[in-house]
């Protein structure tokens, strides 16, 4: 999806209070408003809890689309609370769940696996879980271009966060250079902010300004708060300690007089 509107409404607005029975349609309905407040600051432990509870009542009633819906809700809210050994716990209960039913949900969780075992650390087990998830299905990432964005942008944050700017850098390069010709905002945000944080590294600060500035550009067509740029896409959002956007964001040294 190439462009994101601010809700001019509360989150539980936007969903129709679901009936006490619990209907195929009410139980997905609600799953969602619950995975809608996660992304928008609602309370975590409160979503946790509605969702683990939606999550045994898909399963008591063998709805498979169910369960995915709110295991997934589960893997964000773990990861968004750093609990990544819950996180990796849930995406592999979905890649086993999903196996010979959706291979490319498959391929997004397992790339998605890789992105927490690159957060823990364990780079060679990220790239390696990368080429898991990548190889047996290339036809998904040619067909998709959403597939082939999630796919470049995250190997991008693989290297990134393991140290390889040079390595890095040139990926996220090739996923901006495709999200101009498929007109997607979002992960042109994310991999503009990304290169920013690279010539933050190198102590390139006019050139750190620079993609900060157009990241803030994208960040404003889309109608995406500056803070919360991935609050939709949390397994996108850098680890903490690339400090850049941050910093630019807050008038900080050395950005001080950037703003």
């Amino acid at each position: 999806m190439a462009r994101m509107y601010t809700f001019t409404v509360s989150v539980g607005e936007l969903f129709v209070k679901s009936e006490e029975k619990n209907t195929v349609w009410n139980l997905h309905s609600r799953i969602w408003h619950w995975r809608a407040k996660s992304h928008h600051g609602g309370d975590s432990v409160q979503v946790h809890n509605h969702l683990e509870d939606l999550f045994l009542q898909c399963t008591s009633t063998g709805d498979l689309a169910g369960r995915r819906a709110a295991l997934e809700g589960l893997a964000d809210i773990a990861f968004y609370e750093g609990r990544l050994s819950d996180a990796m716990d849930h995406l592999q209960t979905l890649v086993e769940m999903l196996m010979g039913q959706d291979s490319e949900r498959v391929l997004w969780h397992t790339v998605r696996k890789a992105v927490i075992a690159s957060k823990q650390g364990n780079h060679d087990l990220a790239r390696e879980l990368f080429q898991e998830g990548s190889e047996p299905f290339q036809f998904f990432a040619l067909r998709s271009t959403r597939t082939y964005l999630h796919r470049s942008y995250s190997l991008a944050c693989i290297e990134l966060t393991a140290g390889e700017c040079d390595r890095a850098e040139t990926y996220f390069t090739a996923t901006i250079e495709a999200c101009d010709m498929q007109g997607n905002l979002t992960f042109k945000a994310f991999s503009t902010r990304s290169l920013g944080e690279i010539a933050f590294a190198r102590c390139n600060v006019a050139i750190a300004t620079q993609r900060f500035e157009e990241t803030w550009s994208l960040c404003a067509e889309m109608g995406v708060p500056l803070r919360r740029l991935y609050s939709c896409f949390p397994f996108c959002a850098l680890p903490d300690k690339f400090e850049g956007w941050m910093l630019f964001l807050e008038g900080r040294s050395p950005f001080a007089y950037a703003m």
